[in-house]
């Protein structure tokens, strides 16, 4: 297995892309775009800056940035900070960590309590039980093993801190941030940028998107959204604000099929089964790592529920896609985003 992947390898599955997302109108004299591979996924930067070569040198140093959260935050390379810390935990021990890490841990813990813990990362051996940690040929758990797992309920709020040091009270927990680390990177540029005085840029992580300023001094960035039912179409654009992020959670992006059924990698921690109501959703926030976590616990969430959720978490930026194609926009998107064909859009459009 490549360690350079936070994710699945993608060779290993069938998979469709998260979203495409693609900027769109005319083009900038001062925009440098550059793309490279990390988090398992392609990562696309632009920048709009009359110095080139400032520009350049920040892409470069994002990439190095991104390299690095890639090997810390990776839940099964053995050589990964994370590994070390699940192993101190599966020992009863001890871990020393930065305040970073520390207060990003905590972070999670935070939104996991206030998703009803929908969002857990502390699912990395469910994760590993469903095959979705690198493993080929994988196949559903069974029962028994789905309720072992249950019996023993690892879970975030397990966590905890002696001074800058972590540990666990159950052993069981396995730490896994695929659903958040990108959150976690996204703030990472957006500090370089800023060193840079860089105020217009977009950085674009498998279709999980940051956007600062415009693209050009009469062009705002738009982005379109990928129809999760027909990846070719483009279900809406989004014009988002200056510090925004879009963050995008979808049952389609990463999967396995079994016995002519399909099981998504997103896993509802307190049934271990996988989410399969909605195809996507979508969620947009000034704050990356809540957004990249709203997204997740929201699609576990479910037709039924998600708009609970999204109050708790104080979220008001949602599309939701569900598998029959029906569509949910809530009235603060609908600000931001207009859908390509609005005859697909929900009569049970949210109130708010």
């Amino acid at each position: 297995m490549n360690a350079d992947h936070l994710y699945a390898n993608c060779k290993r599955w069938v998979i469709l892309t998260l979203l495409v997302f693609t900027t769109q109108g005319c083009s900038s004299d001062h925009l440098i775009e550059q793309t490279f591979y990390t988090f398992g996924t392609e990562v696309t930067i632009q920048i709009n800056h009359p110095d080139k070569q400032k520009a350049q040198q920040a892409i470069y140093d994002i990439e190095q940035a991104f390299y690095q959260i890639n090997q810390d935050w990776h839940a099964w390379n053995p050589d990964s900070m994370l590994s070390h810390i699940n192993q101190a935990i599966a020992q009863g021990q001890r871990f020393k960590v930065d305040q970073q890490t520390k207060n990003f841990i905590i972070k999670n813990q935070l939104h996991s309590q206030q998703s009803d813990s929908l969002f857990d990362p502390a699912i990395g051996g469910l994760i590993a039980l469903w095959g979705f940690q690198g493993q080929t040929n994988p196949s559903p758990p069974s029962y028994e093993q789905r309720q072992a797992w249950l019996n023993t309920r690892p879970s975030i709020k397990d966590i905890y801190f002696i001074d800058q040091e972590m540990a666990s009270y159950n052993p069981q927990v396995k730490l896994d941030f695929g659903g958040s680390a990108k959150g976690l990177a996204m703030d990472k540029a957006g500090e370089i940028l800023q060193g840079y005085k860089i105020t217009h840029a977009l950085i674009n992580i498998g279709g999980d998107i940051k956007v600062l300023g415009q693209k050009s001094n009469k062009q705002a960035w738009l982005i379109g959204l990928q129809n999760p039912k027909n990846p070719s179409e483009v279900l809406a654009r989004i014009q988002p604000h200056d510090q925004q992020h879009v963050f995008t959670s979808g049952t389609y992006q990463r999967y396995f099929e079994w016995q002519g059924h399909r099981y998504s990698h997103i896993i509802n921690p307190n049934t271990a089964w996988p989410a399969d109501t909605f195809a996507s959703v979508t969620v947009i926030h000034n704050d990356a790592v809540l957004a990249d976590i709203a997204a997740t616990a929201l699609m576990i969430a479910g037709p039924s529920d998600w708009q609970r959720l999204s109050s708790q978490l104080n979220i008001d930026k949602v599309i939701t896609v569900d598998q029959k194609g029906n569509i949910q926009m809530t009235p603060a998107m609908s600000k931001l985003a207009e859908l390509t064909d609005r005859k697909k859009f929900a009569s049970s459009s949210p109130d708010k």
